[in-house]
């Protein structure tokens, strides 16, 4: 991601020569689309998504898109080489910043047409969170479309609560003491698990307590707050976090190496009576423990001393500039997002994927099972951006991309820094991409 900082004198003429070189393809010929995919490759995916392009051919058969994969840890190297080498795709989905990251270089397709059509025809309406769509608005325009949402969660083990008589916690306060509660080394239990590698899973959760504390990284008016105004916030979630492994030690001693999958694979084997993870724990739970599931809950979101939010991904989907098939291109999007579509998806990876709309949460998948409706419920709805209270900037790209909050979860757990100078050395770095 950091290459973005360093390239920016690439790309503006990048952006015009396509422009320039674009041309309208002819009416009796079919539009061909390519449509680059990052967050969709798995296998369950992968075959999932063949059967929505498929449905989507057979709806316009004016209208060719061929899908290729492209590897997560490739994605702006891979982006970048084919903005220089003219080889862009026509549409892609990828990570959370980078239509504006692209949007900065000249590379991207504006899709206010395809807002205004939504606000129109109530679209809008229906997206779970205005910050799903506000994020990607910059310089007056809107440069990707949400069109899924990937959530982060907490989850407990109910019946280990209940043998202690504590109820689920609903705030800071009651989750630190149920944590340590429960924590019992001797029968091989830990209070809680979460992933303090040096990974961007790190940033995540700290992100979470950060919203719930009154923190941010940005303000209303998109200026960098992490540490200055927001500062004293952000060191109280690092230090209510990072205290569960230095000061209570609740949590397995190994976890300053945890990346994403550590703690799921932790709780799943029943070690843990909290857990950090992704949606997709839910999927996990459900096909490797299925005897786990009915002693598990998916717990709301804690009310912290400022704030009841969490943070999530409203994943985008956008458009090429330099495509010849741009119209067509849009007529995709749209197809897509409409309700119903990508519920093939939804089904192949319980939980790991979800809807950015409220109807779509409302259907029988959802509420006929208890993990998926807990989260639905009790996580979406208080799930914001990692840009709120501002919207999207080209330079949070970089931030999430470079793991610039990771790095003091990891440092404090590792006892290399304080909380005060984990932060303000974030502030410093971040401080860099605004000068």
């Amino acid at each position: 991601m950091g290459a973005f900082t360093r390239r920016e004198t690439l790309v503006t003429a990048i952006g015009s020569a396509f422009a320039l070189t674009a041309a309208a393809t002819r009416a009796d010929e079919p539009a061909r689309l390519t449509f680059w995919t990052v967050r969709l490759n798995t296998p369950e995916l992968t075959r999932a998504l063949r059967g929505v392009l498929a449905d989507f051919s057979r709806a316009h058969p004016g209208i060719e898109i061929r899908q290729e994969p492209v590897s997560g840890n490739l994605v702006y190297p891979k982006f970048l080489a084919a903005a220089q080498g003219q080889a862009m795709p026509d549409i892609a989905e990828a990570y959370t910043y980078h239509p504006l990251q692209f949007a900065a270089m000249g590379q991207m397709e504006k899709l206010d047409d395809i807002i205004d059509g939504w606000r129109a025809d109530g679209t809008l309406a229906n997206i779970i969170n205005e910050y799903a769509y506000k994020k990607f608005l910059w310089q007056d325009h809107y440069w990707g479309v949400p069109y899924n949402l990937d959530i982060r969660a907490i989850y407990y083990r109910r019946d280990l609560l209940a043998a202690k008589n504590i109820a689920p916690p609903t705030n800071w306060d009651e989750f630190q003491a149920a944590a340590v509660a429960l924590n019992d080394p001797a029968h091989g239990i830990f209070g809680l698990v979460f992933p303090a590698g040096d990974f961007h899973i790190a940033q995540h959760f700290y992100m979470m307590f950060m919203l719930q504390a009154g923190g941010s990284i940005l303000d209303r008016d998109g200026n960098l707050v992490f540490g200055t105004a927001a500062r004293d916030a952000n060191v109280a979630a690092l230090r209510y976090l990072t205290d569960f492994a230095t000061k209570y030690r609740v949590t397995p001693p190994g976890i300053a190496a945890y990346n994403t999958d550590d703690p799921h694979t932790v709780f799943l084997q029943g070690r843990a009576a909290f857990a950090m993870g992704t949606g997709g724990l839910i999927g996990r739970i459900q096909n490797e423990r299925p005897d786990l599931e009915s002693q598990v809950g998916v717990l709301p979101v804690l009310q912290g001393p400022a704030a009841r939010l969490t943070a999530g991904f409203y994943n985008p989907i956008f458009v090429w500039n330099g495509s010849k098939a741009k119209d067509a291109a849009k007529t995709f999007i749209r197809w897509l997002v409409a309700p119903g579509r990508l519920e093939p998806l939804y089904v192949a990876t319980a939980g790991q994927l979800w809807p950015v709309l409220k109807t779509e949460l409302a259907n029988g998948r959802v509420q006929s099972n208890r993990l998926l409706n807990e989260a639905a419920t009790g996580v979406i709805p208080y799930t914001v951006d990692f840009a709120y209270p501002g919207y999207g900037r080209p330079e949070m790209g970089v931030i999430d991309g470079e793991k610039m909050f990771a790095g003091p979860v990891n440092q404090v757990v590792a006892g290399r820094k304080t909380p005060e100078q984990a932060v303000d050395d974030a502030q410093a770095a971040m401080a860099k991409l605004f000068s």
